[in-house]
């Protein structure tokens, strides 16, 4: 008991303890002198106790119960759960206020009324735009992704998915660097930052590079455009990609093209030196003749030259090269060995010289031949030098100390260029862009020459005019970036992202039973994703009983070739991420899951909100908050029961049915939802007992 209602009771009980005491003090003084006095005052002392109670009884009733009654049927009525009129049966002490508050719910509902047409008109033209833009993207053949500055996905169409090969690790929200490889990424997105900040004339705003998916699964062609926010400062990305894998894949082609500019240089030398002989020779008879062959020879080396450098105008082609300044490249270069905690002193010496290139594939071969010197040969510095031609640019890259031999150096261009990661080595990204690498022994030391395209003069595209601002018409309603700062406990349930989960199993014992379906939901503040969806099914590896396949459906026979717990929990986490997790009655799925962590190899330590309890903090005076009679109470129609995924989108939208009536009972942060559950889990184990009173099913 605590308020006003907690002090009236301890001042009348304690008035009336008094009085009981005083009475029996009294009536013991005066039963000598006057008995019946003393029994009088007795009987007070008795009655003084019921009578406080049955004063506060009549004060509760008459001041205290009908502001209460009153409260309540305001509260539910602005919930929306109630008519449009008070209880008629209110005290006559509030009968004054009564009228006006009549008119005030009826100028409520009318604003209401009025709202909701805005609203809905309001939606009506964002729908119609987000079915134009759905359209657009739907169209699209080209994957498409549009992240914000933090690096999280706002938009992404139907072909990105199917290109990236539906990872679990794409979705709204999702950091992208969970499908798409980082290292490319981040290095040219800091570049058109860079260049953006630097306020050029006709600075570019977008980029085209080679990138591949997390996995190395696939190569992708992308082009990077920057998304200008206020004080024209970036506010993101757009990357619209293909996938080039099987175009790249077919090497055989190119690299034969290639190496045959090499294959003659060694015969056509041969015969060069025999003609010269043959031509010292004293017989004069054949001068003639080998004159014809001098004449043939070079004229073969004339066209094969040709051949030759048209095979690397080819490959070059293929690729998506922009110009590229080596002072930059060196800059790139120092600053990932600063990363590597590599003390590799690189001097500059590139002066103004451009080149056509991809700048990170580039500095990524040049950075592991670097950590192989210092690793292999304690070389730990070098100088990077480079000569404008005509027709190509020479890229040297020079040190004292030892040289590496053929094999060293055979090993290095066919070693991988990420580690386990990606499909590229130094011979193809060198090959890719005409180079013709080779390892050159000096005095004391050596020198890894390049052959670079020249520079082309065709800059990213650049930088357009301003356009007036128009209206915006899609929502990229995602945190800001200063918010990952705060605390997650602080951040408010509608700048969150959610996973609403269920699962279906072989029987009711987490100890002993086992999982056979995993279905969830994504939500993002106060919308439900309905499209970032995982269902899947589970070998529980043991039959499933007869009595749990006639509750969700799921035989032997439909996980055969489902993958075990230990899989499917991984991919599990993987979609769930950092998100906070929803459940409607939580600790026991909970239960499930912690049980196999380990075997999994991952960690559900992710904050957990329950929807029961919510329902039960809700409405306390209700006693069923089963999910079917939670979701009636709030108009939610639950399809597909009984199966993971149909559970965990009823239990996704009770979650969004709830968030408001919690933001109005002061409930809005992530912190505040779970001390409301632990308080309410608290109480109903008092009421009911630990484990009792669920109300899942």
């Amino acid at each position: 008991m605590s308020g006003p209602r907690g002090l009236l009771w301890s001042f009348l009980l304690a008035l009336g303890g008094i009085a009981a005491l005083l009475a029996w003090g009294a009536a013991q003084r005066l039963f000598a002198v006057d008995p019946a006095a003393a029994r009088l005052l007795g009987a007070v002392g008795l009655a003084a106790l019921p009578l406080a109670v049955l004063f506060g009884r009549l004060l509760e009733d008459r001041f205290l119960r009908p502001p209460r009654t009153l409260a309540r049927a305001l509260e539910l009525r602005l919930e929306g759960r109630e008519g449009d009129s008070l209880p008629a049966a209110a005290d006559s002490l509030l009968a004054p206020l009564l009228p006006p508050l009549h008119q005030l719910l009826a100028r409520l509902g009318e604003l209401e009324g009025r709202l909701e047409g805005e609203r809905a008109e309001a939606t009506r033209a964002l729908e119609r735009e987000r079915r134009r833009l759905a359209a657009i993207l739907r169209d699209l053949a080209e994957g498409l992704l549009c992240c914000g500055a933090d690096g999280r996905i706002q938009l992404y169409n139907d072909a990105a998915r199917e290109i990236l090969g539906a990872p679990p690790g794409l979705g709204l929200g999702r950091p992208y660097h969970l499908v798409l490889d980082r290292l490319a990424l981040d290095h040219h997105w800091r570049l058109l930052r860079d260049a953006a900040g630097a306020g050029a004339e006709g600075a570019p705003v977008s980029r085209p590079f080679l990138c591949s998916t997390t996995d190395g699964a696939r190569i992708l062609r992308c082009r990077l455009s920057l998304l200008q926010g206020e004080a024209a400062a970036p506010a993101g990305f757009v990357l619209v990609f293909e996938d080039v894998s099987r175009r790249l894949a077919g090497t055989d082609a190119e690299r034969f093209l290639e190496e045959m500019g090499y294959a003659w240089r060694g015969p056509l030398a041969s015969l060069r030196a025999a003609a010269e002989i043959l031509a010292e020779a004293p017989d004069r008879e054949r001068a003639g003749f080998l004159h014809v062959i001098e004449e043939e020879t070079a004229r073969l080396e004339e066209i094969l030259t040709g051949l030759s450098e048209r095979a690397r105008q080819f490959v070059i082609a293929q690729w998506p090269l922009s110009d590229l300044a080596l002072a930059d490249l060196l800059l790139l270069l120092r600053e990932r060995l600063g990363e590597r905690d590599l003390p590799f002193d690189l001097v500059d010496r590139t002066g103004e010289v451009w080149c056509s290139g991809d700048s990170f594939l580039l500095g990524q071969c040049l950075l592991t031949f670097l950590e192989a010197l210092a690793r292999d040969f304690r070389v730990l510095r070098g100088e990077l030098a480079a000569t404008a031609g005509e027709e190509a640019v020479a890229l040297e890259l020079r040190w004292q100390g030892a040289t590496p031999d053929r094999e060293w150096f055979r090993a290095w261009l066919d070693g991988p260029l990420f580690g386990h990661r990606g499909q590229f080595t130094p011979r193809e990204i060198l090959l890719r862009h005409g180079a013709r690498p080779w390892l050159v022994p000096g005095e004391g030391g050596g020198r890894l020459h390049l052959d670079l395209p020249p520079a082309t003069g065709l800059h990213p595209v650049a930088r357009r005019p301003a356009l007036p601002p128009r209206p915006e018409f899609y929502d990229f309603d995602l945190p800001l970036p200063e918010e990952e700062l705060t605390d997650l406990l602080d951040r408010p349930l509608s700048r969150l992202v959610f996973v609403a989960f269920d699962l279906e199993t072989t029987g009711l014992d987490p100890d002993h039973d086992e999982i056979v379906q995993i279905g969830a939901v994504r939500i993002l503040g106060d919308r439900l994703l309905r499209g970032e969806i995982f269902d899947q099914l589970v070998d529980p590896e043991r039959p499933i009983p007869a009595t749990s396949t006639r509750f969700h459906g799921i035989t032997d026979s439909m996980v055969e070739d489902a993958p075990p717990p230990a899989i499917a929990l991984a991919r599990f986490k993987t979609f769930v991420g950092e998100a906070t997790l929803v459940a409607h009655n939580a600790a026991f799925d909970l239960a499930f899951l912690r049980r196999k962590e380990e075997v999994a190899g991952v960690r559900f330590d992710n904050p957990v909100l329950d929807t029961l309890l919510l329902s039960a903090l809700l409405d306390p005076e209700i006693g069923d908050h089963s999910l079917d009679a939670a979701a009636a109470r709030h108009g939610i129609t639950v399809r597909a029961r009984h199966t993971a995924l149909g559970d965990a989108v009823a239990t996704a939208e009770l979650f969004l049915a709830l968030v408001p009536r919690l933001r109005r009972r002061g409930i809005e942060s992530l912190g505040e939802a779970l001390a409301a559950c632990r308080r309410e889990a608290r109480r109903r184990q008092r009421i009911v007992g630990a484990g009792a009173g669920t109300g899942d099913e």
